[in-house]
């Protein structure tokens, strides 16, 4: 006779530690946490540690979801091993080594455990892909005396079905997909979508509340999400607006006269019109895009001056001695100049490493290497291969390397976003879709690099009129490289001008905006095509044929800190991308014009700081000059004095008196701290 089997051993589980796993809340020993797909405030999963019971818990899925497929979900996110029905040994106690999943074979459909209780299949609702083919079903269950209960199949490619659906899609996808210009409804479940359908209108909803990932076929359309009139609606409409925010216009829609429990479909069998619908519709304002919660408060007394101790930080750089770490800054050039092909090599040459001999890029070589991060609203995915298989000519980008370089082309996926926007109500605000990308940028480890290109596309905003817009944005960009320590880059335009850029002052006047564009980001680089006769020598001397556009000139038009200012020059390759070629035309000293703006710049980014300088005398402009750029260390006092008086005569520096003196003798940018009266001075600078 065969032994009877020993009853399996106790599963002893931490509610703890597998709350933690699923974003839950444990209460003795009972979790409570979000289902699949739902808000993370949803606590519609309630799981039951219990080490009689196999495995050591239970699942209850109030939300109507299969309880299998639950088991799974919390075996997986709590890093359980599988499930073995003969298992005599108790897992590991701890919860949070992960182990090899193995997959389990797919379960023929089967609705006996239904059938025999009593329960009647009443509907079956098709969800399909965009082509219209079923890519699972959801099956509705009534029974006399008890509540209704809903089961998923899925083809089995054979003409028979499995028990269970997959990934979850939009319901009736295919009617969004082929009409992408109507409004759309978002119901609590599929009868009232079918209803609604019947109307004429279009109209969706998701299995079980478990939202799809891909909600590109609701993308910058206007929704409307109907509320049933109880808890279990309320949750889910506004599981379903944050869902859908950033992505779509959304109104939530609470039916008026709607009864206890009520749903669309009651509202129209009590007699209300599809006019009535429509009505409350255009009298719904769409919900807030940002979530109005406030800011976290300051205190002043954190930051008295005797924190900062030791040796201060050496400024780290993401380009040598041009682009610091951790700044907000600009890129910006003339049309069909190629910022946006040198920014993607920047971004390759961060991700993937430089060599010793690579030419510089944006006059420097790239020091910063680390996760890189481009989203472009201009090129898809298509002109994206184009470039970086330029650029990657080994195929660095199948290594470890490739993973540390990304690259999101918008029109490819889902279109352009607003990152910034303006509200009757609110006035300037951050939009959800931002604040996402900011959160996903955190996450990322090692970033050094991000840009948006352009930034028109981005900020929904009047930059070229409003100071304050511009200088929202600028903050804005400001933070996110605080919380990242990444260097975070926007590509900009420049205007066009009736006379050609000459330099860098030109080009610093010729940016695209108001100037609190430019004075409220660290760094701003210019780039522009030279004129033709420049661009003619220029050819001729590196021996290559003259195009039009071939030949940019480059360089930093603004910094607060110390930045190498040097005229860059560029010359288009075969591929079109531009190459420093500097070095090789062997190139005299900067003209007086390029001197001039390199001195109007530090004296603006020295005043930023706390430390201005005086024309002459111990804060002298030529005593100081180890804080100038390079190419003015080398010019003798009276050349320093002629551009001083040039800039001063120009109206480009000013003389201004620090906060509570009398003389002004101190430079300053007509705009700058000192020159509004403000200005303060840092701990150890000489007066």
């Amino acid at each position: 006779m065969n032994a009877a089997k020993s009853k399996p051993d106790p599963v002893y589980l931490n509610p703890k530690d597998i709350a933690a796993a699923l974003g839950g809340t444990a209460r003795g020993n009972q979790i409570s946490a979000p289902a699949p797909g739902h808000s993370r405030r949803d606590r519609s999963l309630r799981i039951l540690i219990d080490p009689a019971a196999p495995e050591g818990f239970t699942v209850h899925a109030h939300a109507g979801e299969d309880p299998i497929e639950m088991r799974d979900y919390v075996r997986s996110k709590a890093q359980l091993p599988d499930w073995e029905s003969d298992r005599h040994q108790p897992p590991a106690t701890t919860a949070h080594i992960r182990l090899v999943r193995k997959p389990e074979p797919p379960k023929p459909f089967s609705d006996h455990h239904l059938v025999s209780r009593g329960f009647r299949h009443s509907v079956t609702y098709d969800y399909t892909s965009t082509d219209g083919e079923i890519v699972f079903e959801v099956l509705r269950y009534e029974h006399p005396v008890e509540t209704k209960t809903f089961v998923q199949r899925r083809p089995d490619g054979k003409g028979g079905w499995l028990s269970g659906r997959g990934d979850p899609v939009l319901y009736r996808l295919h009617e969004l997909a082929a009409n992408g210009s109507d409004p759309v409804f978002v119901t609590e479940g599929e009868k009232d979508a079918d209803r609604l359908a019947s109307l004429g209108y279009l109209a969706t909803t998701v299995p079980n509340g478990s939202w799809p990932d891909d909600l590109s076929a609701l993308t910058g359309r206007t929704v409307y999400v109907l509320a049933d009139n109880d808890p279990a609606g309320d949750k889910k409409a506004s599981a379903a607006i944050e869902r859908l925010a950033g992505i779509a216009t959304t109104y939530r829609i609470d039916l008026p006269d709607l009864p206890a429990k009520g749903d669309v479909s009651d509202w129209l069998d009590a007699g209300h019109s599809a006019e009535e619908l429509e009505d409350a519709c255009q009298a719904a304002l769409p919900t807030a895009a940002n979530d109005n919660k406030p800011a976290q408060s300051l205190s002043i007394f954190e930051w008295t001056v005797d924190r900062f101790v030791g040796e201060a930080p050496a400024v780290e750089y993401l380009v040598d001695g041009v682009i610091p770490l951790g700044i907000p800054g600009m890129v910006s050039a003339a049309g069909d100049t190629g910022k946006s092909f040198a920014l993607l090599e920047l971004h390759r040459r961060v991700a993937f490493g430089s060599g010793i001999y690579a030419p510089p890029i944006f006059g420097g070589k790239v020091v910063g290497e680390g996760t890189s991060v481009m989203i472009t609203s201009e090129d898809d995915a298509n002109e994206v291969h184009r470039r970086i298989a330029a650029l990657d000519s080994k195929g660095e980008r199948f290594g470890a390397a490739g993973k540390r370089m990304i690259v999101v082309p918008l029109p490819s996926a889902g279109g352009a976003r607003a990152f910034w926007r303006e509200d009757r109500k609110s006035g300037l605000l951050e939009t959800d879709e931002f604040k996402r990308i900011c959160d996903q940028l955190k996450e990322v480890e090692g970033l050094r690099l991000v840009t948006f290109d352009p930034l028109a596309s981005f900020a929904h905003l009047p930059l070229n009129e409003d100071p304050t817009a511009g200088q929202f944005v600028c903050s804005s960009l400001a933070r996110l490289a605080s919380e990242t320590g990444a260097t975070v880059l926007v590509a900009h335009h420049m205007r066009k001008s009736k006379s050609p850029i000459e330099n860098l002052g030109d080009a610093r006047e010729a940016i695209r905006g108001s100037t609190a564009l430019v004075d409220g980001l660290r760094l701003a680089y210019a780039m522009w095509p030279a004129d033709e006769a420049r661009s003619k020598r220029t050819c001729k001397s590196l021996g290559i044929q003259y195009e039009p556009n071939r030949i940019v000139l480059g360089g930093v038009v603004k910094a607060n800190g110390a930045a190498r200012r040097i005229l860059s020059t560029y010359a288009r390759n075969e591929a079109g991308l531009l190459v420093d070629k500097t070095a090789g035309l062997g190139a005299a000293a900067p003209a007086q014009d390029d001197l001039r703006t390199a001195l109007v710049i530090a004296v603006e980014a020295a005043a930023a700081a706390g430390a201005p300088f005086t024309k002459t005398g111990a804060s002298g402009l030529f005593e100081m000059r180890e804080r100038l750029p390079e190419e003015l260390r080398r010019v003798s006092k009276a050349r320093m004095d002629a551009l001083a008086n040039e800039a001063l005569e120009r109206g480009e520096i000013v003389r201004a008196a620090a906060r509570g003196e009398k003389t002004a003798k101190w430079l300053d940018v007509p705009s700058g701290i000192f020159a509004i009266g403000l200005g303060n001075f840092a701990s150890g600078t000489p007066r």
